[in-house]
Parts: structure tokens; sequence; C-alpha cells
């Protein structure tokens, strides 16, 4: 049977295929074993997430530390009102001061640790199921005359601080393709910036932004669909089914890589520790029963799959806010057998003061 495949797209898939066969024996040792090889950019995110000003993160970036990590991306929430809303504000309870971000910042560079700076919009009234990924400003004009002077603020901020790397925006998916509005945005960063720049797409519509050409890095959110969700949250994959979903993803992940030119950043890697995180990663207010296996299967399984990936510049495994440890059913990984994943791949090690709840 004939298949009619186009040339570029036949050829960039097979030299992804034998990219990847490559990799896959480099990463054996002579005695069989597999070395880790993580990206440059061994990430995890930090979300300033207390509502105390004063709260240290000291003891989360020495864990992150300790587990390998040399990248923190810094998450610092700001808000608009609805998903029509022009007006961006800091929340009196959810936005952290900018004291408290130089703060942890600096606590960062002192430990040689490097800052990916983060900022990110929320909406505060969702009960029409509004969310950054569904904007739809009611002025488009005034608001991105106000994103501008926002994310202004923050390109100060990561040029005083000498940070490498910042994002412009994440998953902001129904203004993607507003491609004049967010060159103009990107222009009026690199005149007060000159580190990187990525911009963190949404899993499902990276595919549309228009500017990435713009850019440093290609960001990407890692809540790709492992497992069936018709079957969630009682279904129970296994280790080589949640590999064989990632290996789909990073084929189609890479075949877009290569047709735009610029490293990958996966900026957001993260699973909650229930049933069902498999199958809907993205669904942040799941609330099913704790199963630490399926998250540490699924770190497991990305880790598996990318290792070795020089077209990977960074991975950022998310958040690790949070009180973590066995009873936790929230993203972080602190204190659960997903933080061996990330010791092991990273080249750290598991936390002394967390090992008692590890098995």
């Amino acid at each position: 049977m004939y298949i009619n495949i186009p040339k570029m797209r036949f050829y960039s898939t097979l030299l992804i295929l034998l990219s990847s066969s490559l990799l896959s024996l480099n990463a054996h040792t002579q005695n069989g074993t597999v070395k880790q090889i993580p990206p440059v950019q061994r990430g995890a995110a930090l979300g300033l997430y207390s509502e105390d000003p004063n709260w240290s993160y000291v003891d989360m970036i020495d864990e992150m530390k300790v587990a390998g990590v040399n990248h923190v991306a810094l998450v610092v929430p700001y808000y608009l009102k609805n998903d029509t809303s022009v007006k961006i504000f800091k929340h009196p309870r959810f936005t952290v001061p900018m004291h408290t971000v130089e703060r942890t910042m600096n606590d960062i560079i002192k430990r040689n640790m490097k800052v990916f700076l983060f900022p990110i919009l929320r909406v505060e009234d969702k009960s029409n199921g509004g969310w950054r990924g569904t904007l739809k400003p009611k002025d488009p004009g005034t608001f991105y005359k106000n994103y501008t002077k926002y994310i202004l603020a923050f390109a100060r901020l990561a040029q005083k601080f000498k940070v490498p790397v910042m994002s412009v925006g994440s998953e902001l998916s129904s203004l993607d393709a507003d491609q004049k509005q967010w060159r103009k945005v990107i222009a009026a960063v690199r005149k007060v910036y000159n580190g990187k720049l990525t911009y963190s797409a949404n899993w499902d519509n990276y595919q549309n932004v228009a500017f990435f050409d713009a850019l440093d890095y290609a960001g990407v959110t890692g809540y790709f669909e492992l497992a069936d969700k018709e079957k969630a949250p009682d279904e129970d994959p296994s280790i080589n089914q949640l590999i064989h979903s990632w290996r789909n993803v990073y084929m189609q992940l890479l075949r877009w890589q290569n047709s735009i030119g610029k490293p990958l950043i996966l900026t957001e890697v993260g699973y909650l520790s229930q049933k069902g995180a498999a199958a809907r990663p993205w669904n942040e207010g799941a609330n099913e029963k704790l199963d630490m296996e399926i998250q540490r299967k699924c770190y497991e399984a990305f880790r598996r799959v990318w290792n070795g990936e020089t077209r990977l510049a960074g991975s950022y495994f998310w958040n690790w806010f949070g009180w973590g440890g066995p009873k936790s059913k929230e993203y972080t990984p602190r204190g659960k057998p997903a933080e061996k994943e990330v010791a092991k791949w990273y080249g750290g090690r598991l936390n002394k003061s967390l090992k008692k709840t590890v098995h």
C-alpha cells in the first residue's frame, strides 16, 4: 500500500527517530546501566504563594539544590478581575510584594543556582469558567498597554539581578495569534533586558503561537494526557503505557521544534499525587484518592523518554511549593517517591529530612 507522506515531514520524522536511537545508545554505559543525561536547565518551579510576605522559601530552595536542581522558575502571580478585564493588579492576598520576590531571588543566587523569572496572570472571578487561557479583553489595545507595563516591571527586575531567562507570558492561548501585539511586547522587553526570552505556551495550543521566532526558546507546558480520560481515575496505567504516551508526545514536539528552529523548554511538568493524574495532569482542582505511585511513574516516564535529548534546553517540574509528604495530593514532589525521580535524573540526592517519608 502506498502512503503519500510529504518529503520534508518524512525526513524530519526519520531524523528524529535516528537521533532518538543514537541518544538511547549513547546513554548506556559499559555495564549496561543507563547514564542519566538531564538538560542544561535542570529546573523546578517555585511558586511564591505564601500569603505571609515575610515567609522564607529558603528551606524549599535548599531542598531543590540537594535534589540537583540548578534553575528555579520563580512563579509570581498577578491578577485580572475576570477574563474580559484589561486592568492587571496585585492581589491583596495572593500577590507577594516585590521585596519578597527580590529577597527570594537573592536566596537562589547565593546558592549558585539560576533564576528563570516566570510571572503569570490569574483570573480572580472564575464563575463563568474563564482562566488566563480564555482571555477576551473588552479593549485589546488597553489590555496590551497594561500588559506591557506589567511585564516590563519584571524585565527590569530580571536585568537588575542578571537573570539568564525570563518568560514574557504563560498559557494565554486565546491571545496566541495576536502576533503584532506580542512582537511589540517582546521588543519593549528587549530594550530593558539583555537575557534570554521565552513564552510558555499551553500544551494543547503551542502550535498556534505566532511569534516564537522573536524569542530565544520555545516554551511549552507539559500537561499532555498520558492515559484514557474516560477510564480515569480507575485506570492504573503501567510504566510502559506512560512511556509510550510520552514517546508519542516527544515525537510531536521535536517535529514542531525542528520546524521553528528554537531550543525547547518544557516550562511546567507536573502531576498530582492522586488517581487519574496521568489522564488529566492539567486538572489542578482534582480531588481523587491519594496515589503516590502514579505521580512517581509519570515522573519516571518523562525522565526515561527525554533523557539525553540535547534539543531539550530545560525542564521544570511543577511545583516545589507545598507541604508535601505522604499525605499530600498536591503537585509538589517534596517528600514523595517522585522526588527520587528528580534526584536520579538531575544528579542529586534525596533530602535527609524527607527520607523517612519516601520508600
